[in-house]
């Protein structure tokens, strides 16, 4: 199938910096639009000073194909790398959560329902915490 029009008209992503960065996607994610992807996460780490979370919401999406799926994998590591946890929004997108669910990535990423949660989620070192807690009570 021939794509029509440049990636970044198939794909808009709208930022907001702060902590955590907020990365809202709309249209479609597939094989010609994932370097818009890159892009945006690259730019969104590369502030100073560097975001410790980055929220993608994906919940505009109308199609995510399976290198879009792939590239939220290969930009969970550019963040991780970045010391910088990314946080990945379905808001209740049905094409999201198939696309998520069908190819396993729904358990290997750090997935929320919506925007809300994911920005007020705690960090790692918090879950840690409630897990001693849970063992020493």
């Amino acid at each position: 199938m021939a794509s029509s029009g440049s990636p970044t008209r198939r794909l808009r992503v709208s930022c907001s910096h702060g902590e955590p960065a907020l990365l809202a996607l709309t249209g479609e994610l597939d094989a010609g639009t994932v370097v818009v992807v890159v892009g945006a996460v690259a730019a969104a780490l590369a502030v100073s000073p560097e975001p410790q979370v980055l929220v993608l919401d994906l919940g505009g999406l109308q199609f995510l194909g399976a290198a879009g799926v792939r590239v939220l994998s290969a930009v969970t590591d550019h963040a991780a790398a970045r010391s910088a946890r990314l946080r990945v929004v379905t808001g209740g997108n049905a094409v999201v959560s198939r696309a998520l669910r069908l190819t396993g990535a729904e358990r290997v990423l750090d997935v929320y329902p919506d925007r809300a949660t994911a920005l007020t989620a705690g960090d790692n070192c918090e879950f840690l915490r409630l897990t001693a807690r849970m063992w020493h009570s």
